[in-house]
């Protein structure tokens, strides 16, 4: 091989030393998701990348499950600590390792081939050598363009988590929400098996005295069974619900020992503003940021395509080949060219039109149904407020009336024990439907947040005044209801 040979291959290595000493950065566009959740939501996110600081993070979630885990807390946790949102996050290393490749240079090819002769030449036997050195020149043209298109799929790479995140955090509130309106519930049923089990005991005395009929007594009784039975079927769901939270919270063994309130929050004074909503959903949804991405980088694609179209192999090279016969080396340029006789790349340009306008379909479409959600989620805001409001205004207070003229009626001795239980069973059941719809409230505000890409706020909070939930006596009807 020669010298000149021998120089340019060193330099080619040189530079491939070079650039290909671009490194990938282990951070990969986290900082950017983390700033974008603590803008939407507040709340801190991490990426577990085995250093010194997801120990920290571990001890922070144990810590925080050792205390009465509020709505922010356990959307915390899940934040640090849910495994399927880890996974999500290493899309973030593969898009940032895609930007690097886009960047570098092939590598340069070498070839070399040995020829023996089948004879002696000139008293001895000489081997014909050929060594060439080639590189794709095409390479450095590309580049440009590659990157912007590996660049745009970051950036949706980026806004596809941090879309998972927002979902995950709304998740999280419904389900605590779910959660709380179970322990509510099983609270409200408690109190209900407590009157039933109270009146059998006085249904049972009265009929053992002859005052109550055989049919009244069943009833009683019935009334009771039915009331243990809501007990054990709240008592299920619950199970089922804390265990979804345990998934959504990353949680297992002695972890899932937490305790909330058993309380849902009240129904606040003021509502939230519903003005611009939807123009504010489609301005600032993360997935619609990625969909607008992604059909940024098919077109940066496209136009790489087209632009490039008839010369997608341009090889350039150093060929260097030592003549036997006249013992001299023989070295200059190499090219390789592709004729664009066949394929013209008609087949790749044509796909990545109709993916470009699949994409923008797809990017309308998801405008549409975006507007579209933030208009039925409202609406359905808006209704189970009403709905709460006149369970809170009008009938619970009606069925508190009724069980205390049920009561002044029983005293007079106008009416029996069932009927009195009756009412006081039918006020519980308001009261749990009012938790239930009190629920709806608070699912359908965080589907709002969720709808709209970040925090709701009422403009006037610190003059809201929280509508108190109405107390359903717990007092055992024994200590009420007095035997005639």
């Amino acid at each position: 091989m020669t010298y000149r040979l021998i120089t340019i291959c060193i330099m080619l290595m040189c530079i491939g030393v070079l650039i290909g000493c671009s490194t990938i950065p282990k951070d990969a566009g986290f900082q950017d998701v983390r700033k974008l959740i603590e803008q939407r939501i507040g709340q801190r996110v991490h990426w577990n990348q085995g250093t010194s600081e997801d120990r920290a993070v571990a001890d922070t979630v144990r810590a925080m499950l050792q205390q009465e885990i509020t709505l922010d807390g356990a959307v915390q946790i899940a934040l640090l600590n849910n495994r399927p949102l880890q996974a999500i996050y290493e899309e973030l290393g593969i898009a940032q390792a895609t930007v690097v490749q886009a960047g570098l240079l092939r590598n340069p090819i070498f070839g070399a081939s040995f020829r023996f002769p089948d004879k002696t030449v000139a008293g001895h036997r000489s081997t014909n050598t050929e060594f060439s050195v080639v590189q794709d020149f095409l390479d450095l043209l590309v580049i440009p363009l590659r990157k912007k298109t590996a660049g745009a799929q970051f950036v949706q790479a980026k806004m596809r988590v941090g879309n998972a995140v927002l979902n995950l955090a709304a998740e999280v509130r419904s389900a605590y929400y779910t959660l709380q309106t179970d322990e509510q519930v099983l609270e409200m049923r408690q109190t209900v098996a407590h009157a039933t089990e109270a009146a059998v005991d006085i249904a049972i005395r009265q009929h053992d005295a002859g005052t109550l009929k055989t049919l009244d007594l069943a009833n009683q009784q019935g009334f009771h069974d039915q009331a243990k039975l809501d007990i054990a079927r709240t008592d299920i769901q619950i199970i089922a619900d804390r265990e979804r939270l345990n998934r959504l919270l990353g949680l297992w063994g002695t972890d899932t020992m937490w305790k909330i309130p058993h309380r849902l929050p009240d129904l606040p004074a003021v509502e939230i503003p519903f003005e611009h909503l939807e123009s504010l959903a489609v301005s600032q949804r993360l997935d619609i940021a990625a969909a607008r991405q992604e059909t940024q980088a098919i077109t940066h694609a496209l136009s790489l395509t087209r632009k490039y179209r008839y010369i997608a192999v341009l090889d350039v090279g150093v060929d260097t080949e030592h003549d036997v016969a006249d013992d001299v080396n023989l070295t200059g340029p190499n090219l390789t060219l592709e004729l664009p006789i066949f394929d013209q790349r008609q087949a790749s340009i044509v796909r990545l039109e109709a993916q470009l306008r699949q994409s923008q379909q797809r990017l309308s479409s998801l405008a549409i149904d975006i507007r579209s959600e933030v208009r039925e989620v409202r609406e359905r805001l808006l209704a189970a407020r009403n709905v709460v409001k006149y369970y809170h205004d009008v009938i619970l207070p009606l069925r508190q009336r009724i069980v205390d003229e049920s009561q002044l009626y029983y005293n007079g001795m106008l009416i029996g024990v069932y009927e009195l239980l009756l009412a006081r069973q039918n006020q519980i059941n308001a009261g749990r439907e009012y938790i239930e719809t009190l629920r709806d409230y608070w699912v359908a505000r965080s589907d709002l947040e969720r709808a709209i890409g970040g925090r709701l706020t009422v403009a006037t909070e610190e003059s809201t005044q929280p509508i108190e939930q109405p107390a359903i006596q717990s007092s055992k009807p024994s200590e009420r209801i007095h035997n005639h």
